[in-house]
């Protein structure tokens, strides 16, 4: 979003919206089976970056191609993810609704009878109605990228999606509504002054059971 303006309250607020001072420059460029968004930020306080991100479609699969370089004179220490919301075949959250992680998943917070955790799986135990609400942090994984191996399936209608990532996770929070499943993976980015980070996300799209 590019630089923002800090204000009097020391605490970031991650639901509150802030003063946008520089929003940065923004290109974007496109082949004929991509996208590619460039993000540019001059110095701010010491930070500055030229973010970019790639979208390219491989068979059934979407790739996210990212690298961020830091052009300012502070580090960069961030952690990132991708806002997913999975809604498949529009149906509504509930027991045809599977999560399969590539660990046994621990959920943080209760789930009021509304889903659990099964070996590897996350279900739901009924269908959620409107404003209920899953949501926790999961933990169980560990400290290889190979555990960045999440699918999403729908057993009634055979739609399944597998997000995979070159990078370990460092935390994830699910969070779930009637009309939508949101696990959401985050890693860890430290970027020294002319360094620059890359990282890659896929989503492959398939069917369960060979629907």
């Amino acid at each position: 979003m590019g630089a923002v303006l800090k204000p009097d309250k020391a605490r970031y607020r991650r639901f509150s919206t802030y003063d946008i001072v520089d929003p940065g420059k923004w290109t974007v460029n496109r082949g004929p089976d991509w996208t590619e968004f460039v993000h540019e930020l001059r110095d701010t306080a010491g930070y500055a970056y030229v973010y970019r991100k790639k979208l390219r479609l491989v068979d059934d699969t979407l790739v996210l191609e990212h690298r961020l370089k830091n052009t300012g004179r502070k580090t960069i220490a961030s952690s990132v993810y991708e806002h997913d919301f999975f809604m498949l075949d529009g149906q509504p959250t509930g027991p045809d609704v599977v999560v399969r992680f590539a660990f046994e998943p621990r959920a943080t917070s209760a789930l009021n009878g509304l889903a659990e955790t099964r070996g590897k799986d996350f279900v739901y135990l009924k269908e959620l109605e409107p404003r209920q609400t899953v949501q926790t942090e999961i933990q169980g994984f560990g400290a290889s990228a190979r555990d960045y191996d999440i699918r999403v399936e729908n057993r009634k209608t055979g739609a399944g999606v597998r997000q995979t990532g070159d990078r370990p996770i460092s935390k994830i929070v699910f969070w779930s509504i009637r009309t939508t499943v949101c696990p959401e993976a985050y890693i860890d980015l430290r970027i020294e002054p002319g360094k620059e980070s890359s990282w890659r996300l896929a989503y492959e799209f398939y069917q369960v059971n060979g629907r």
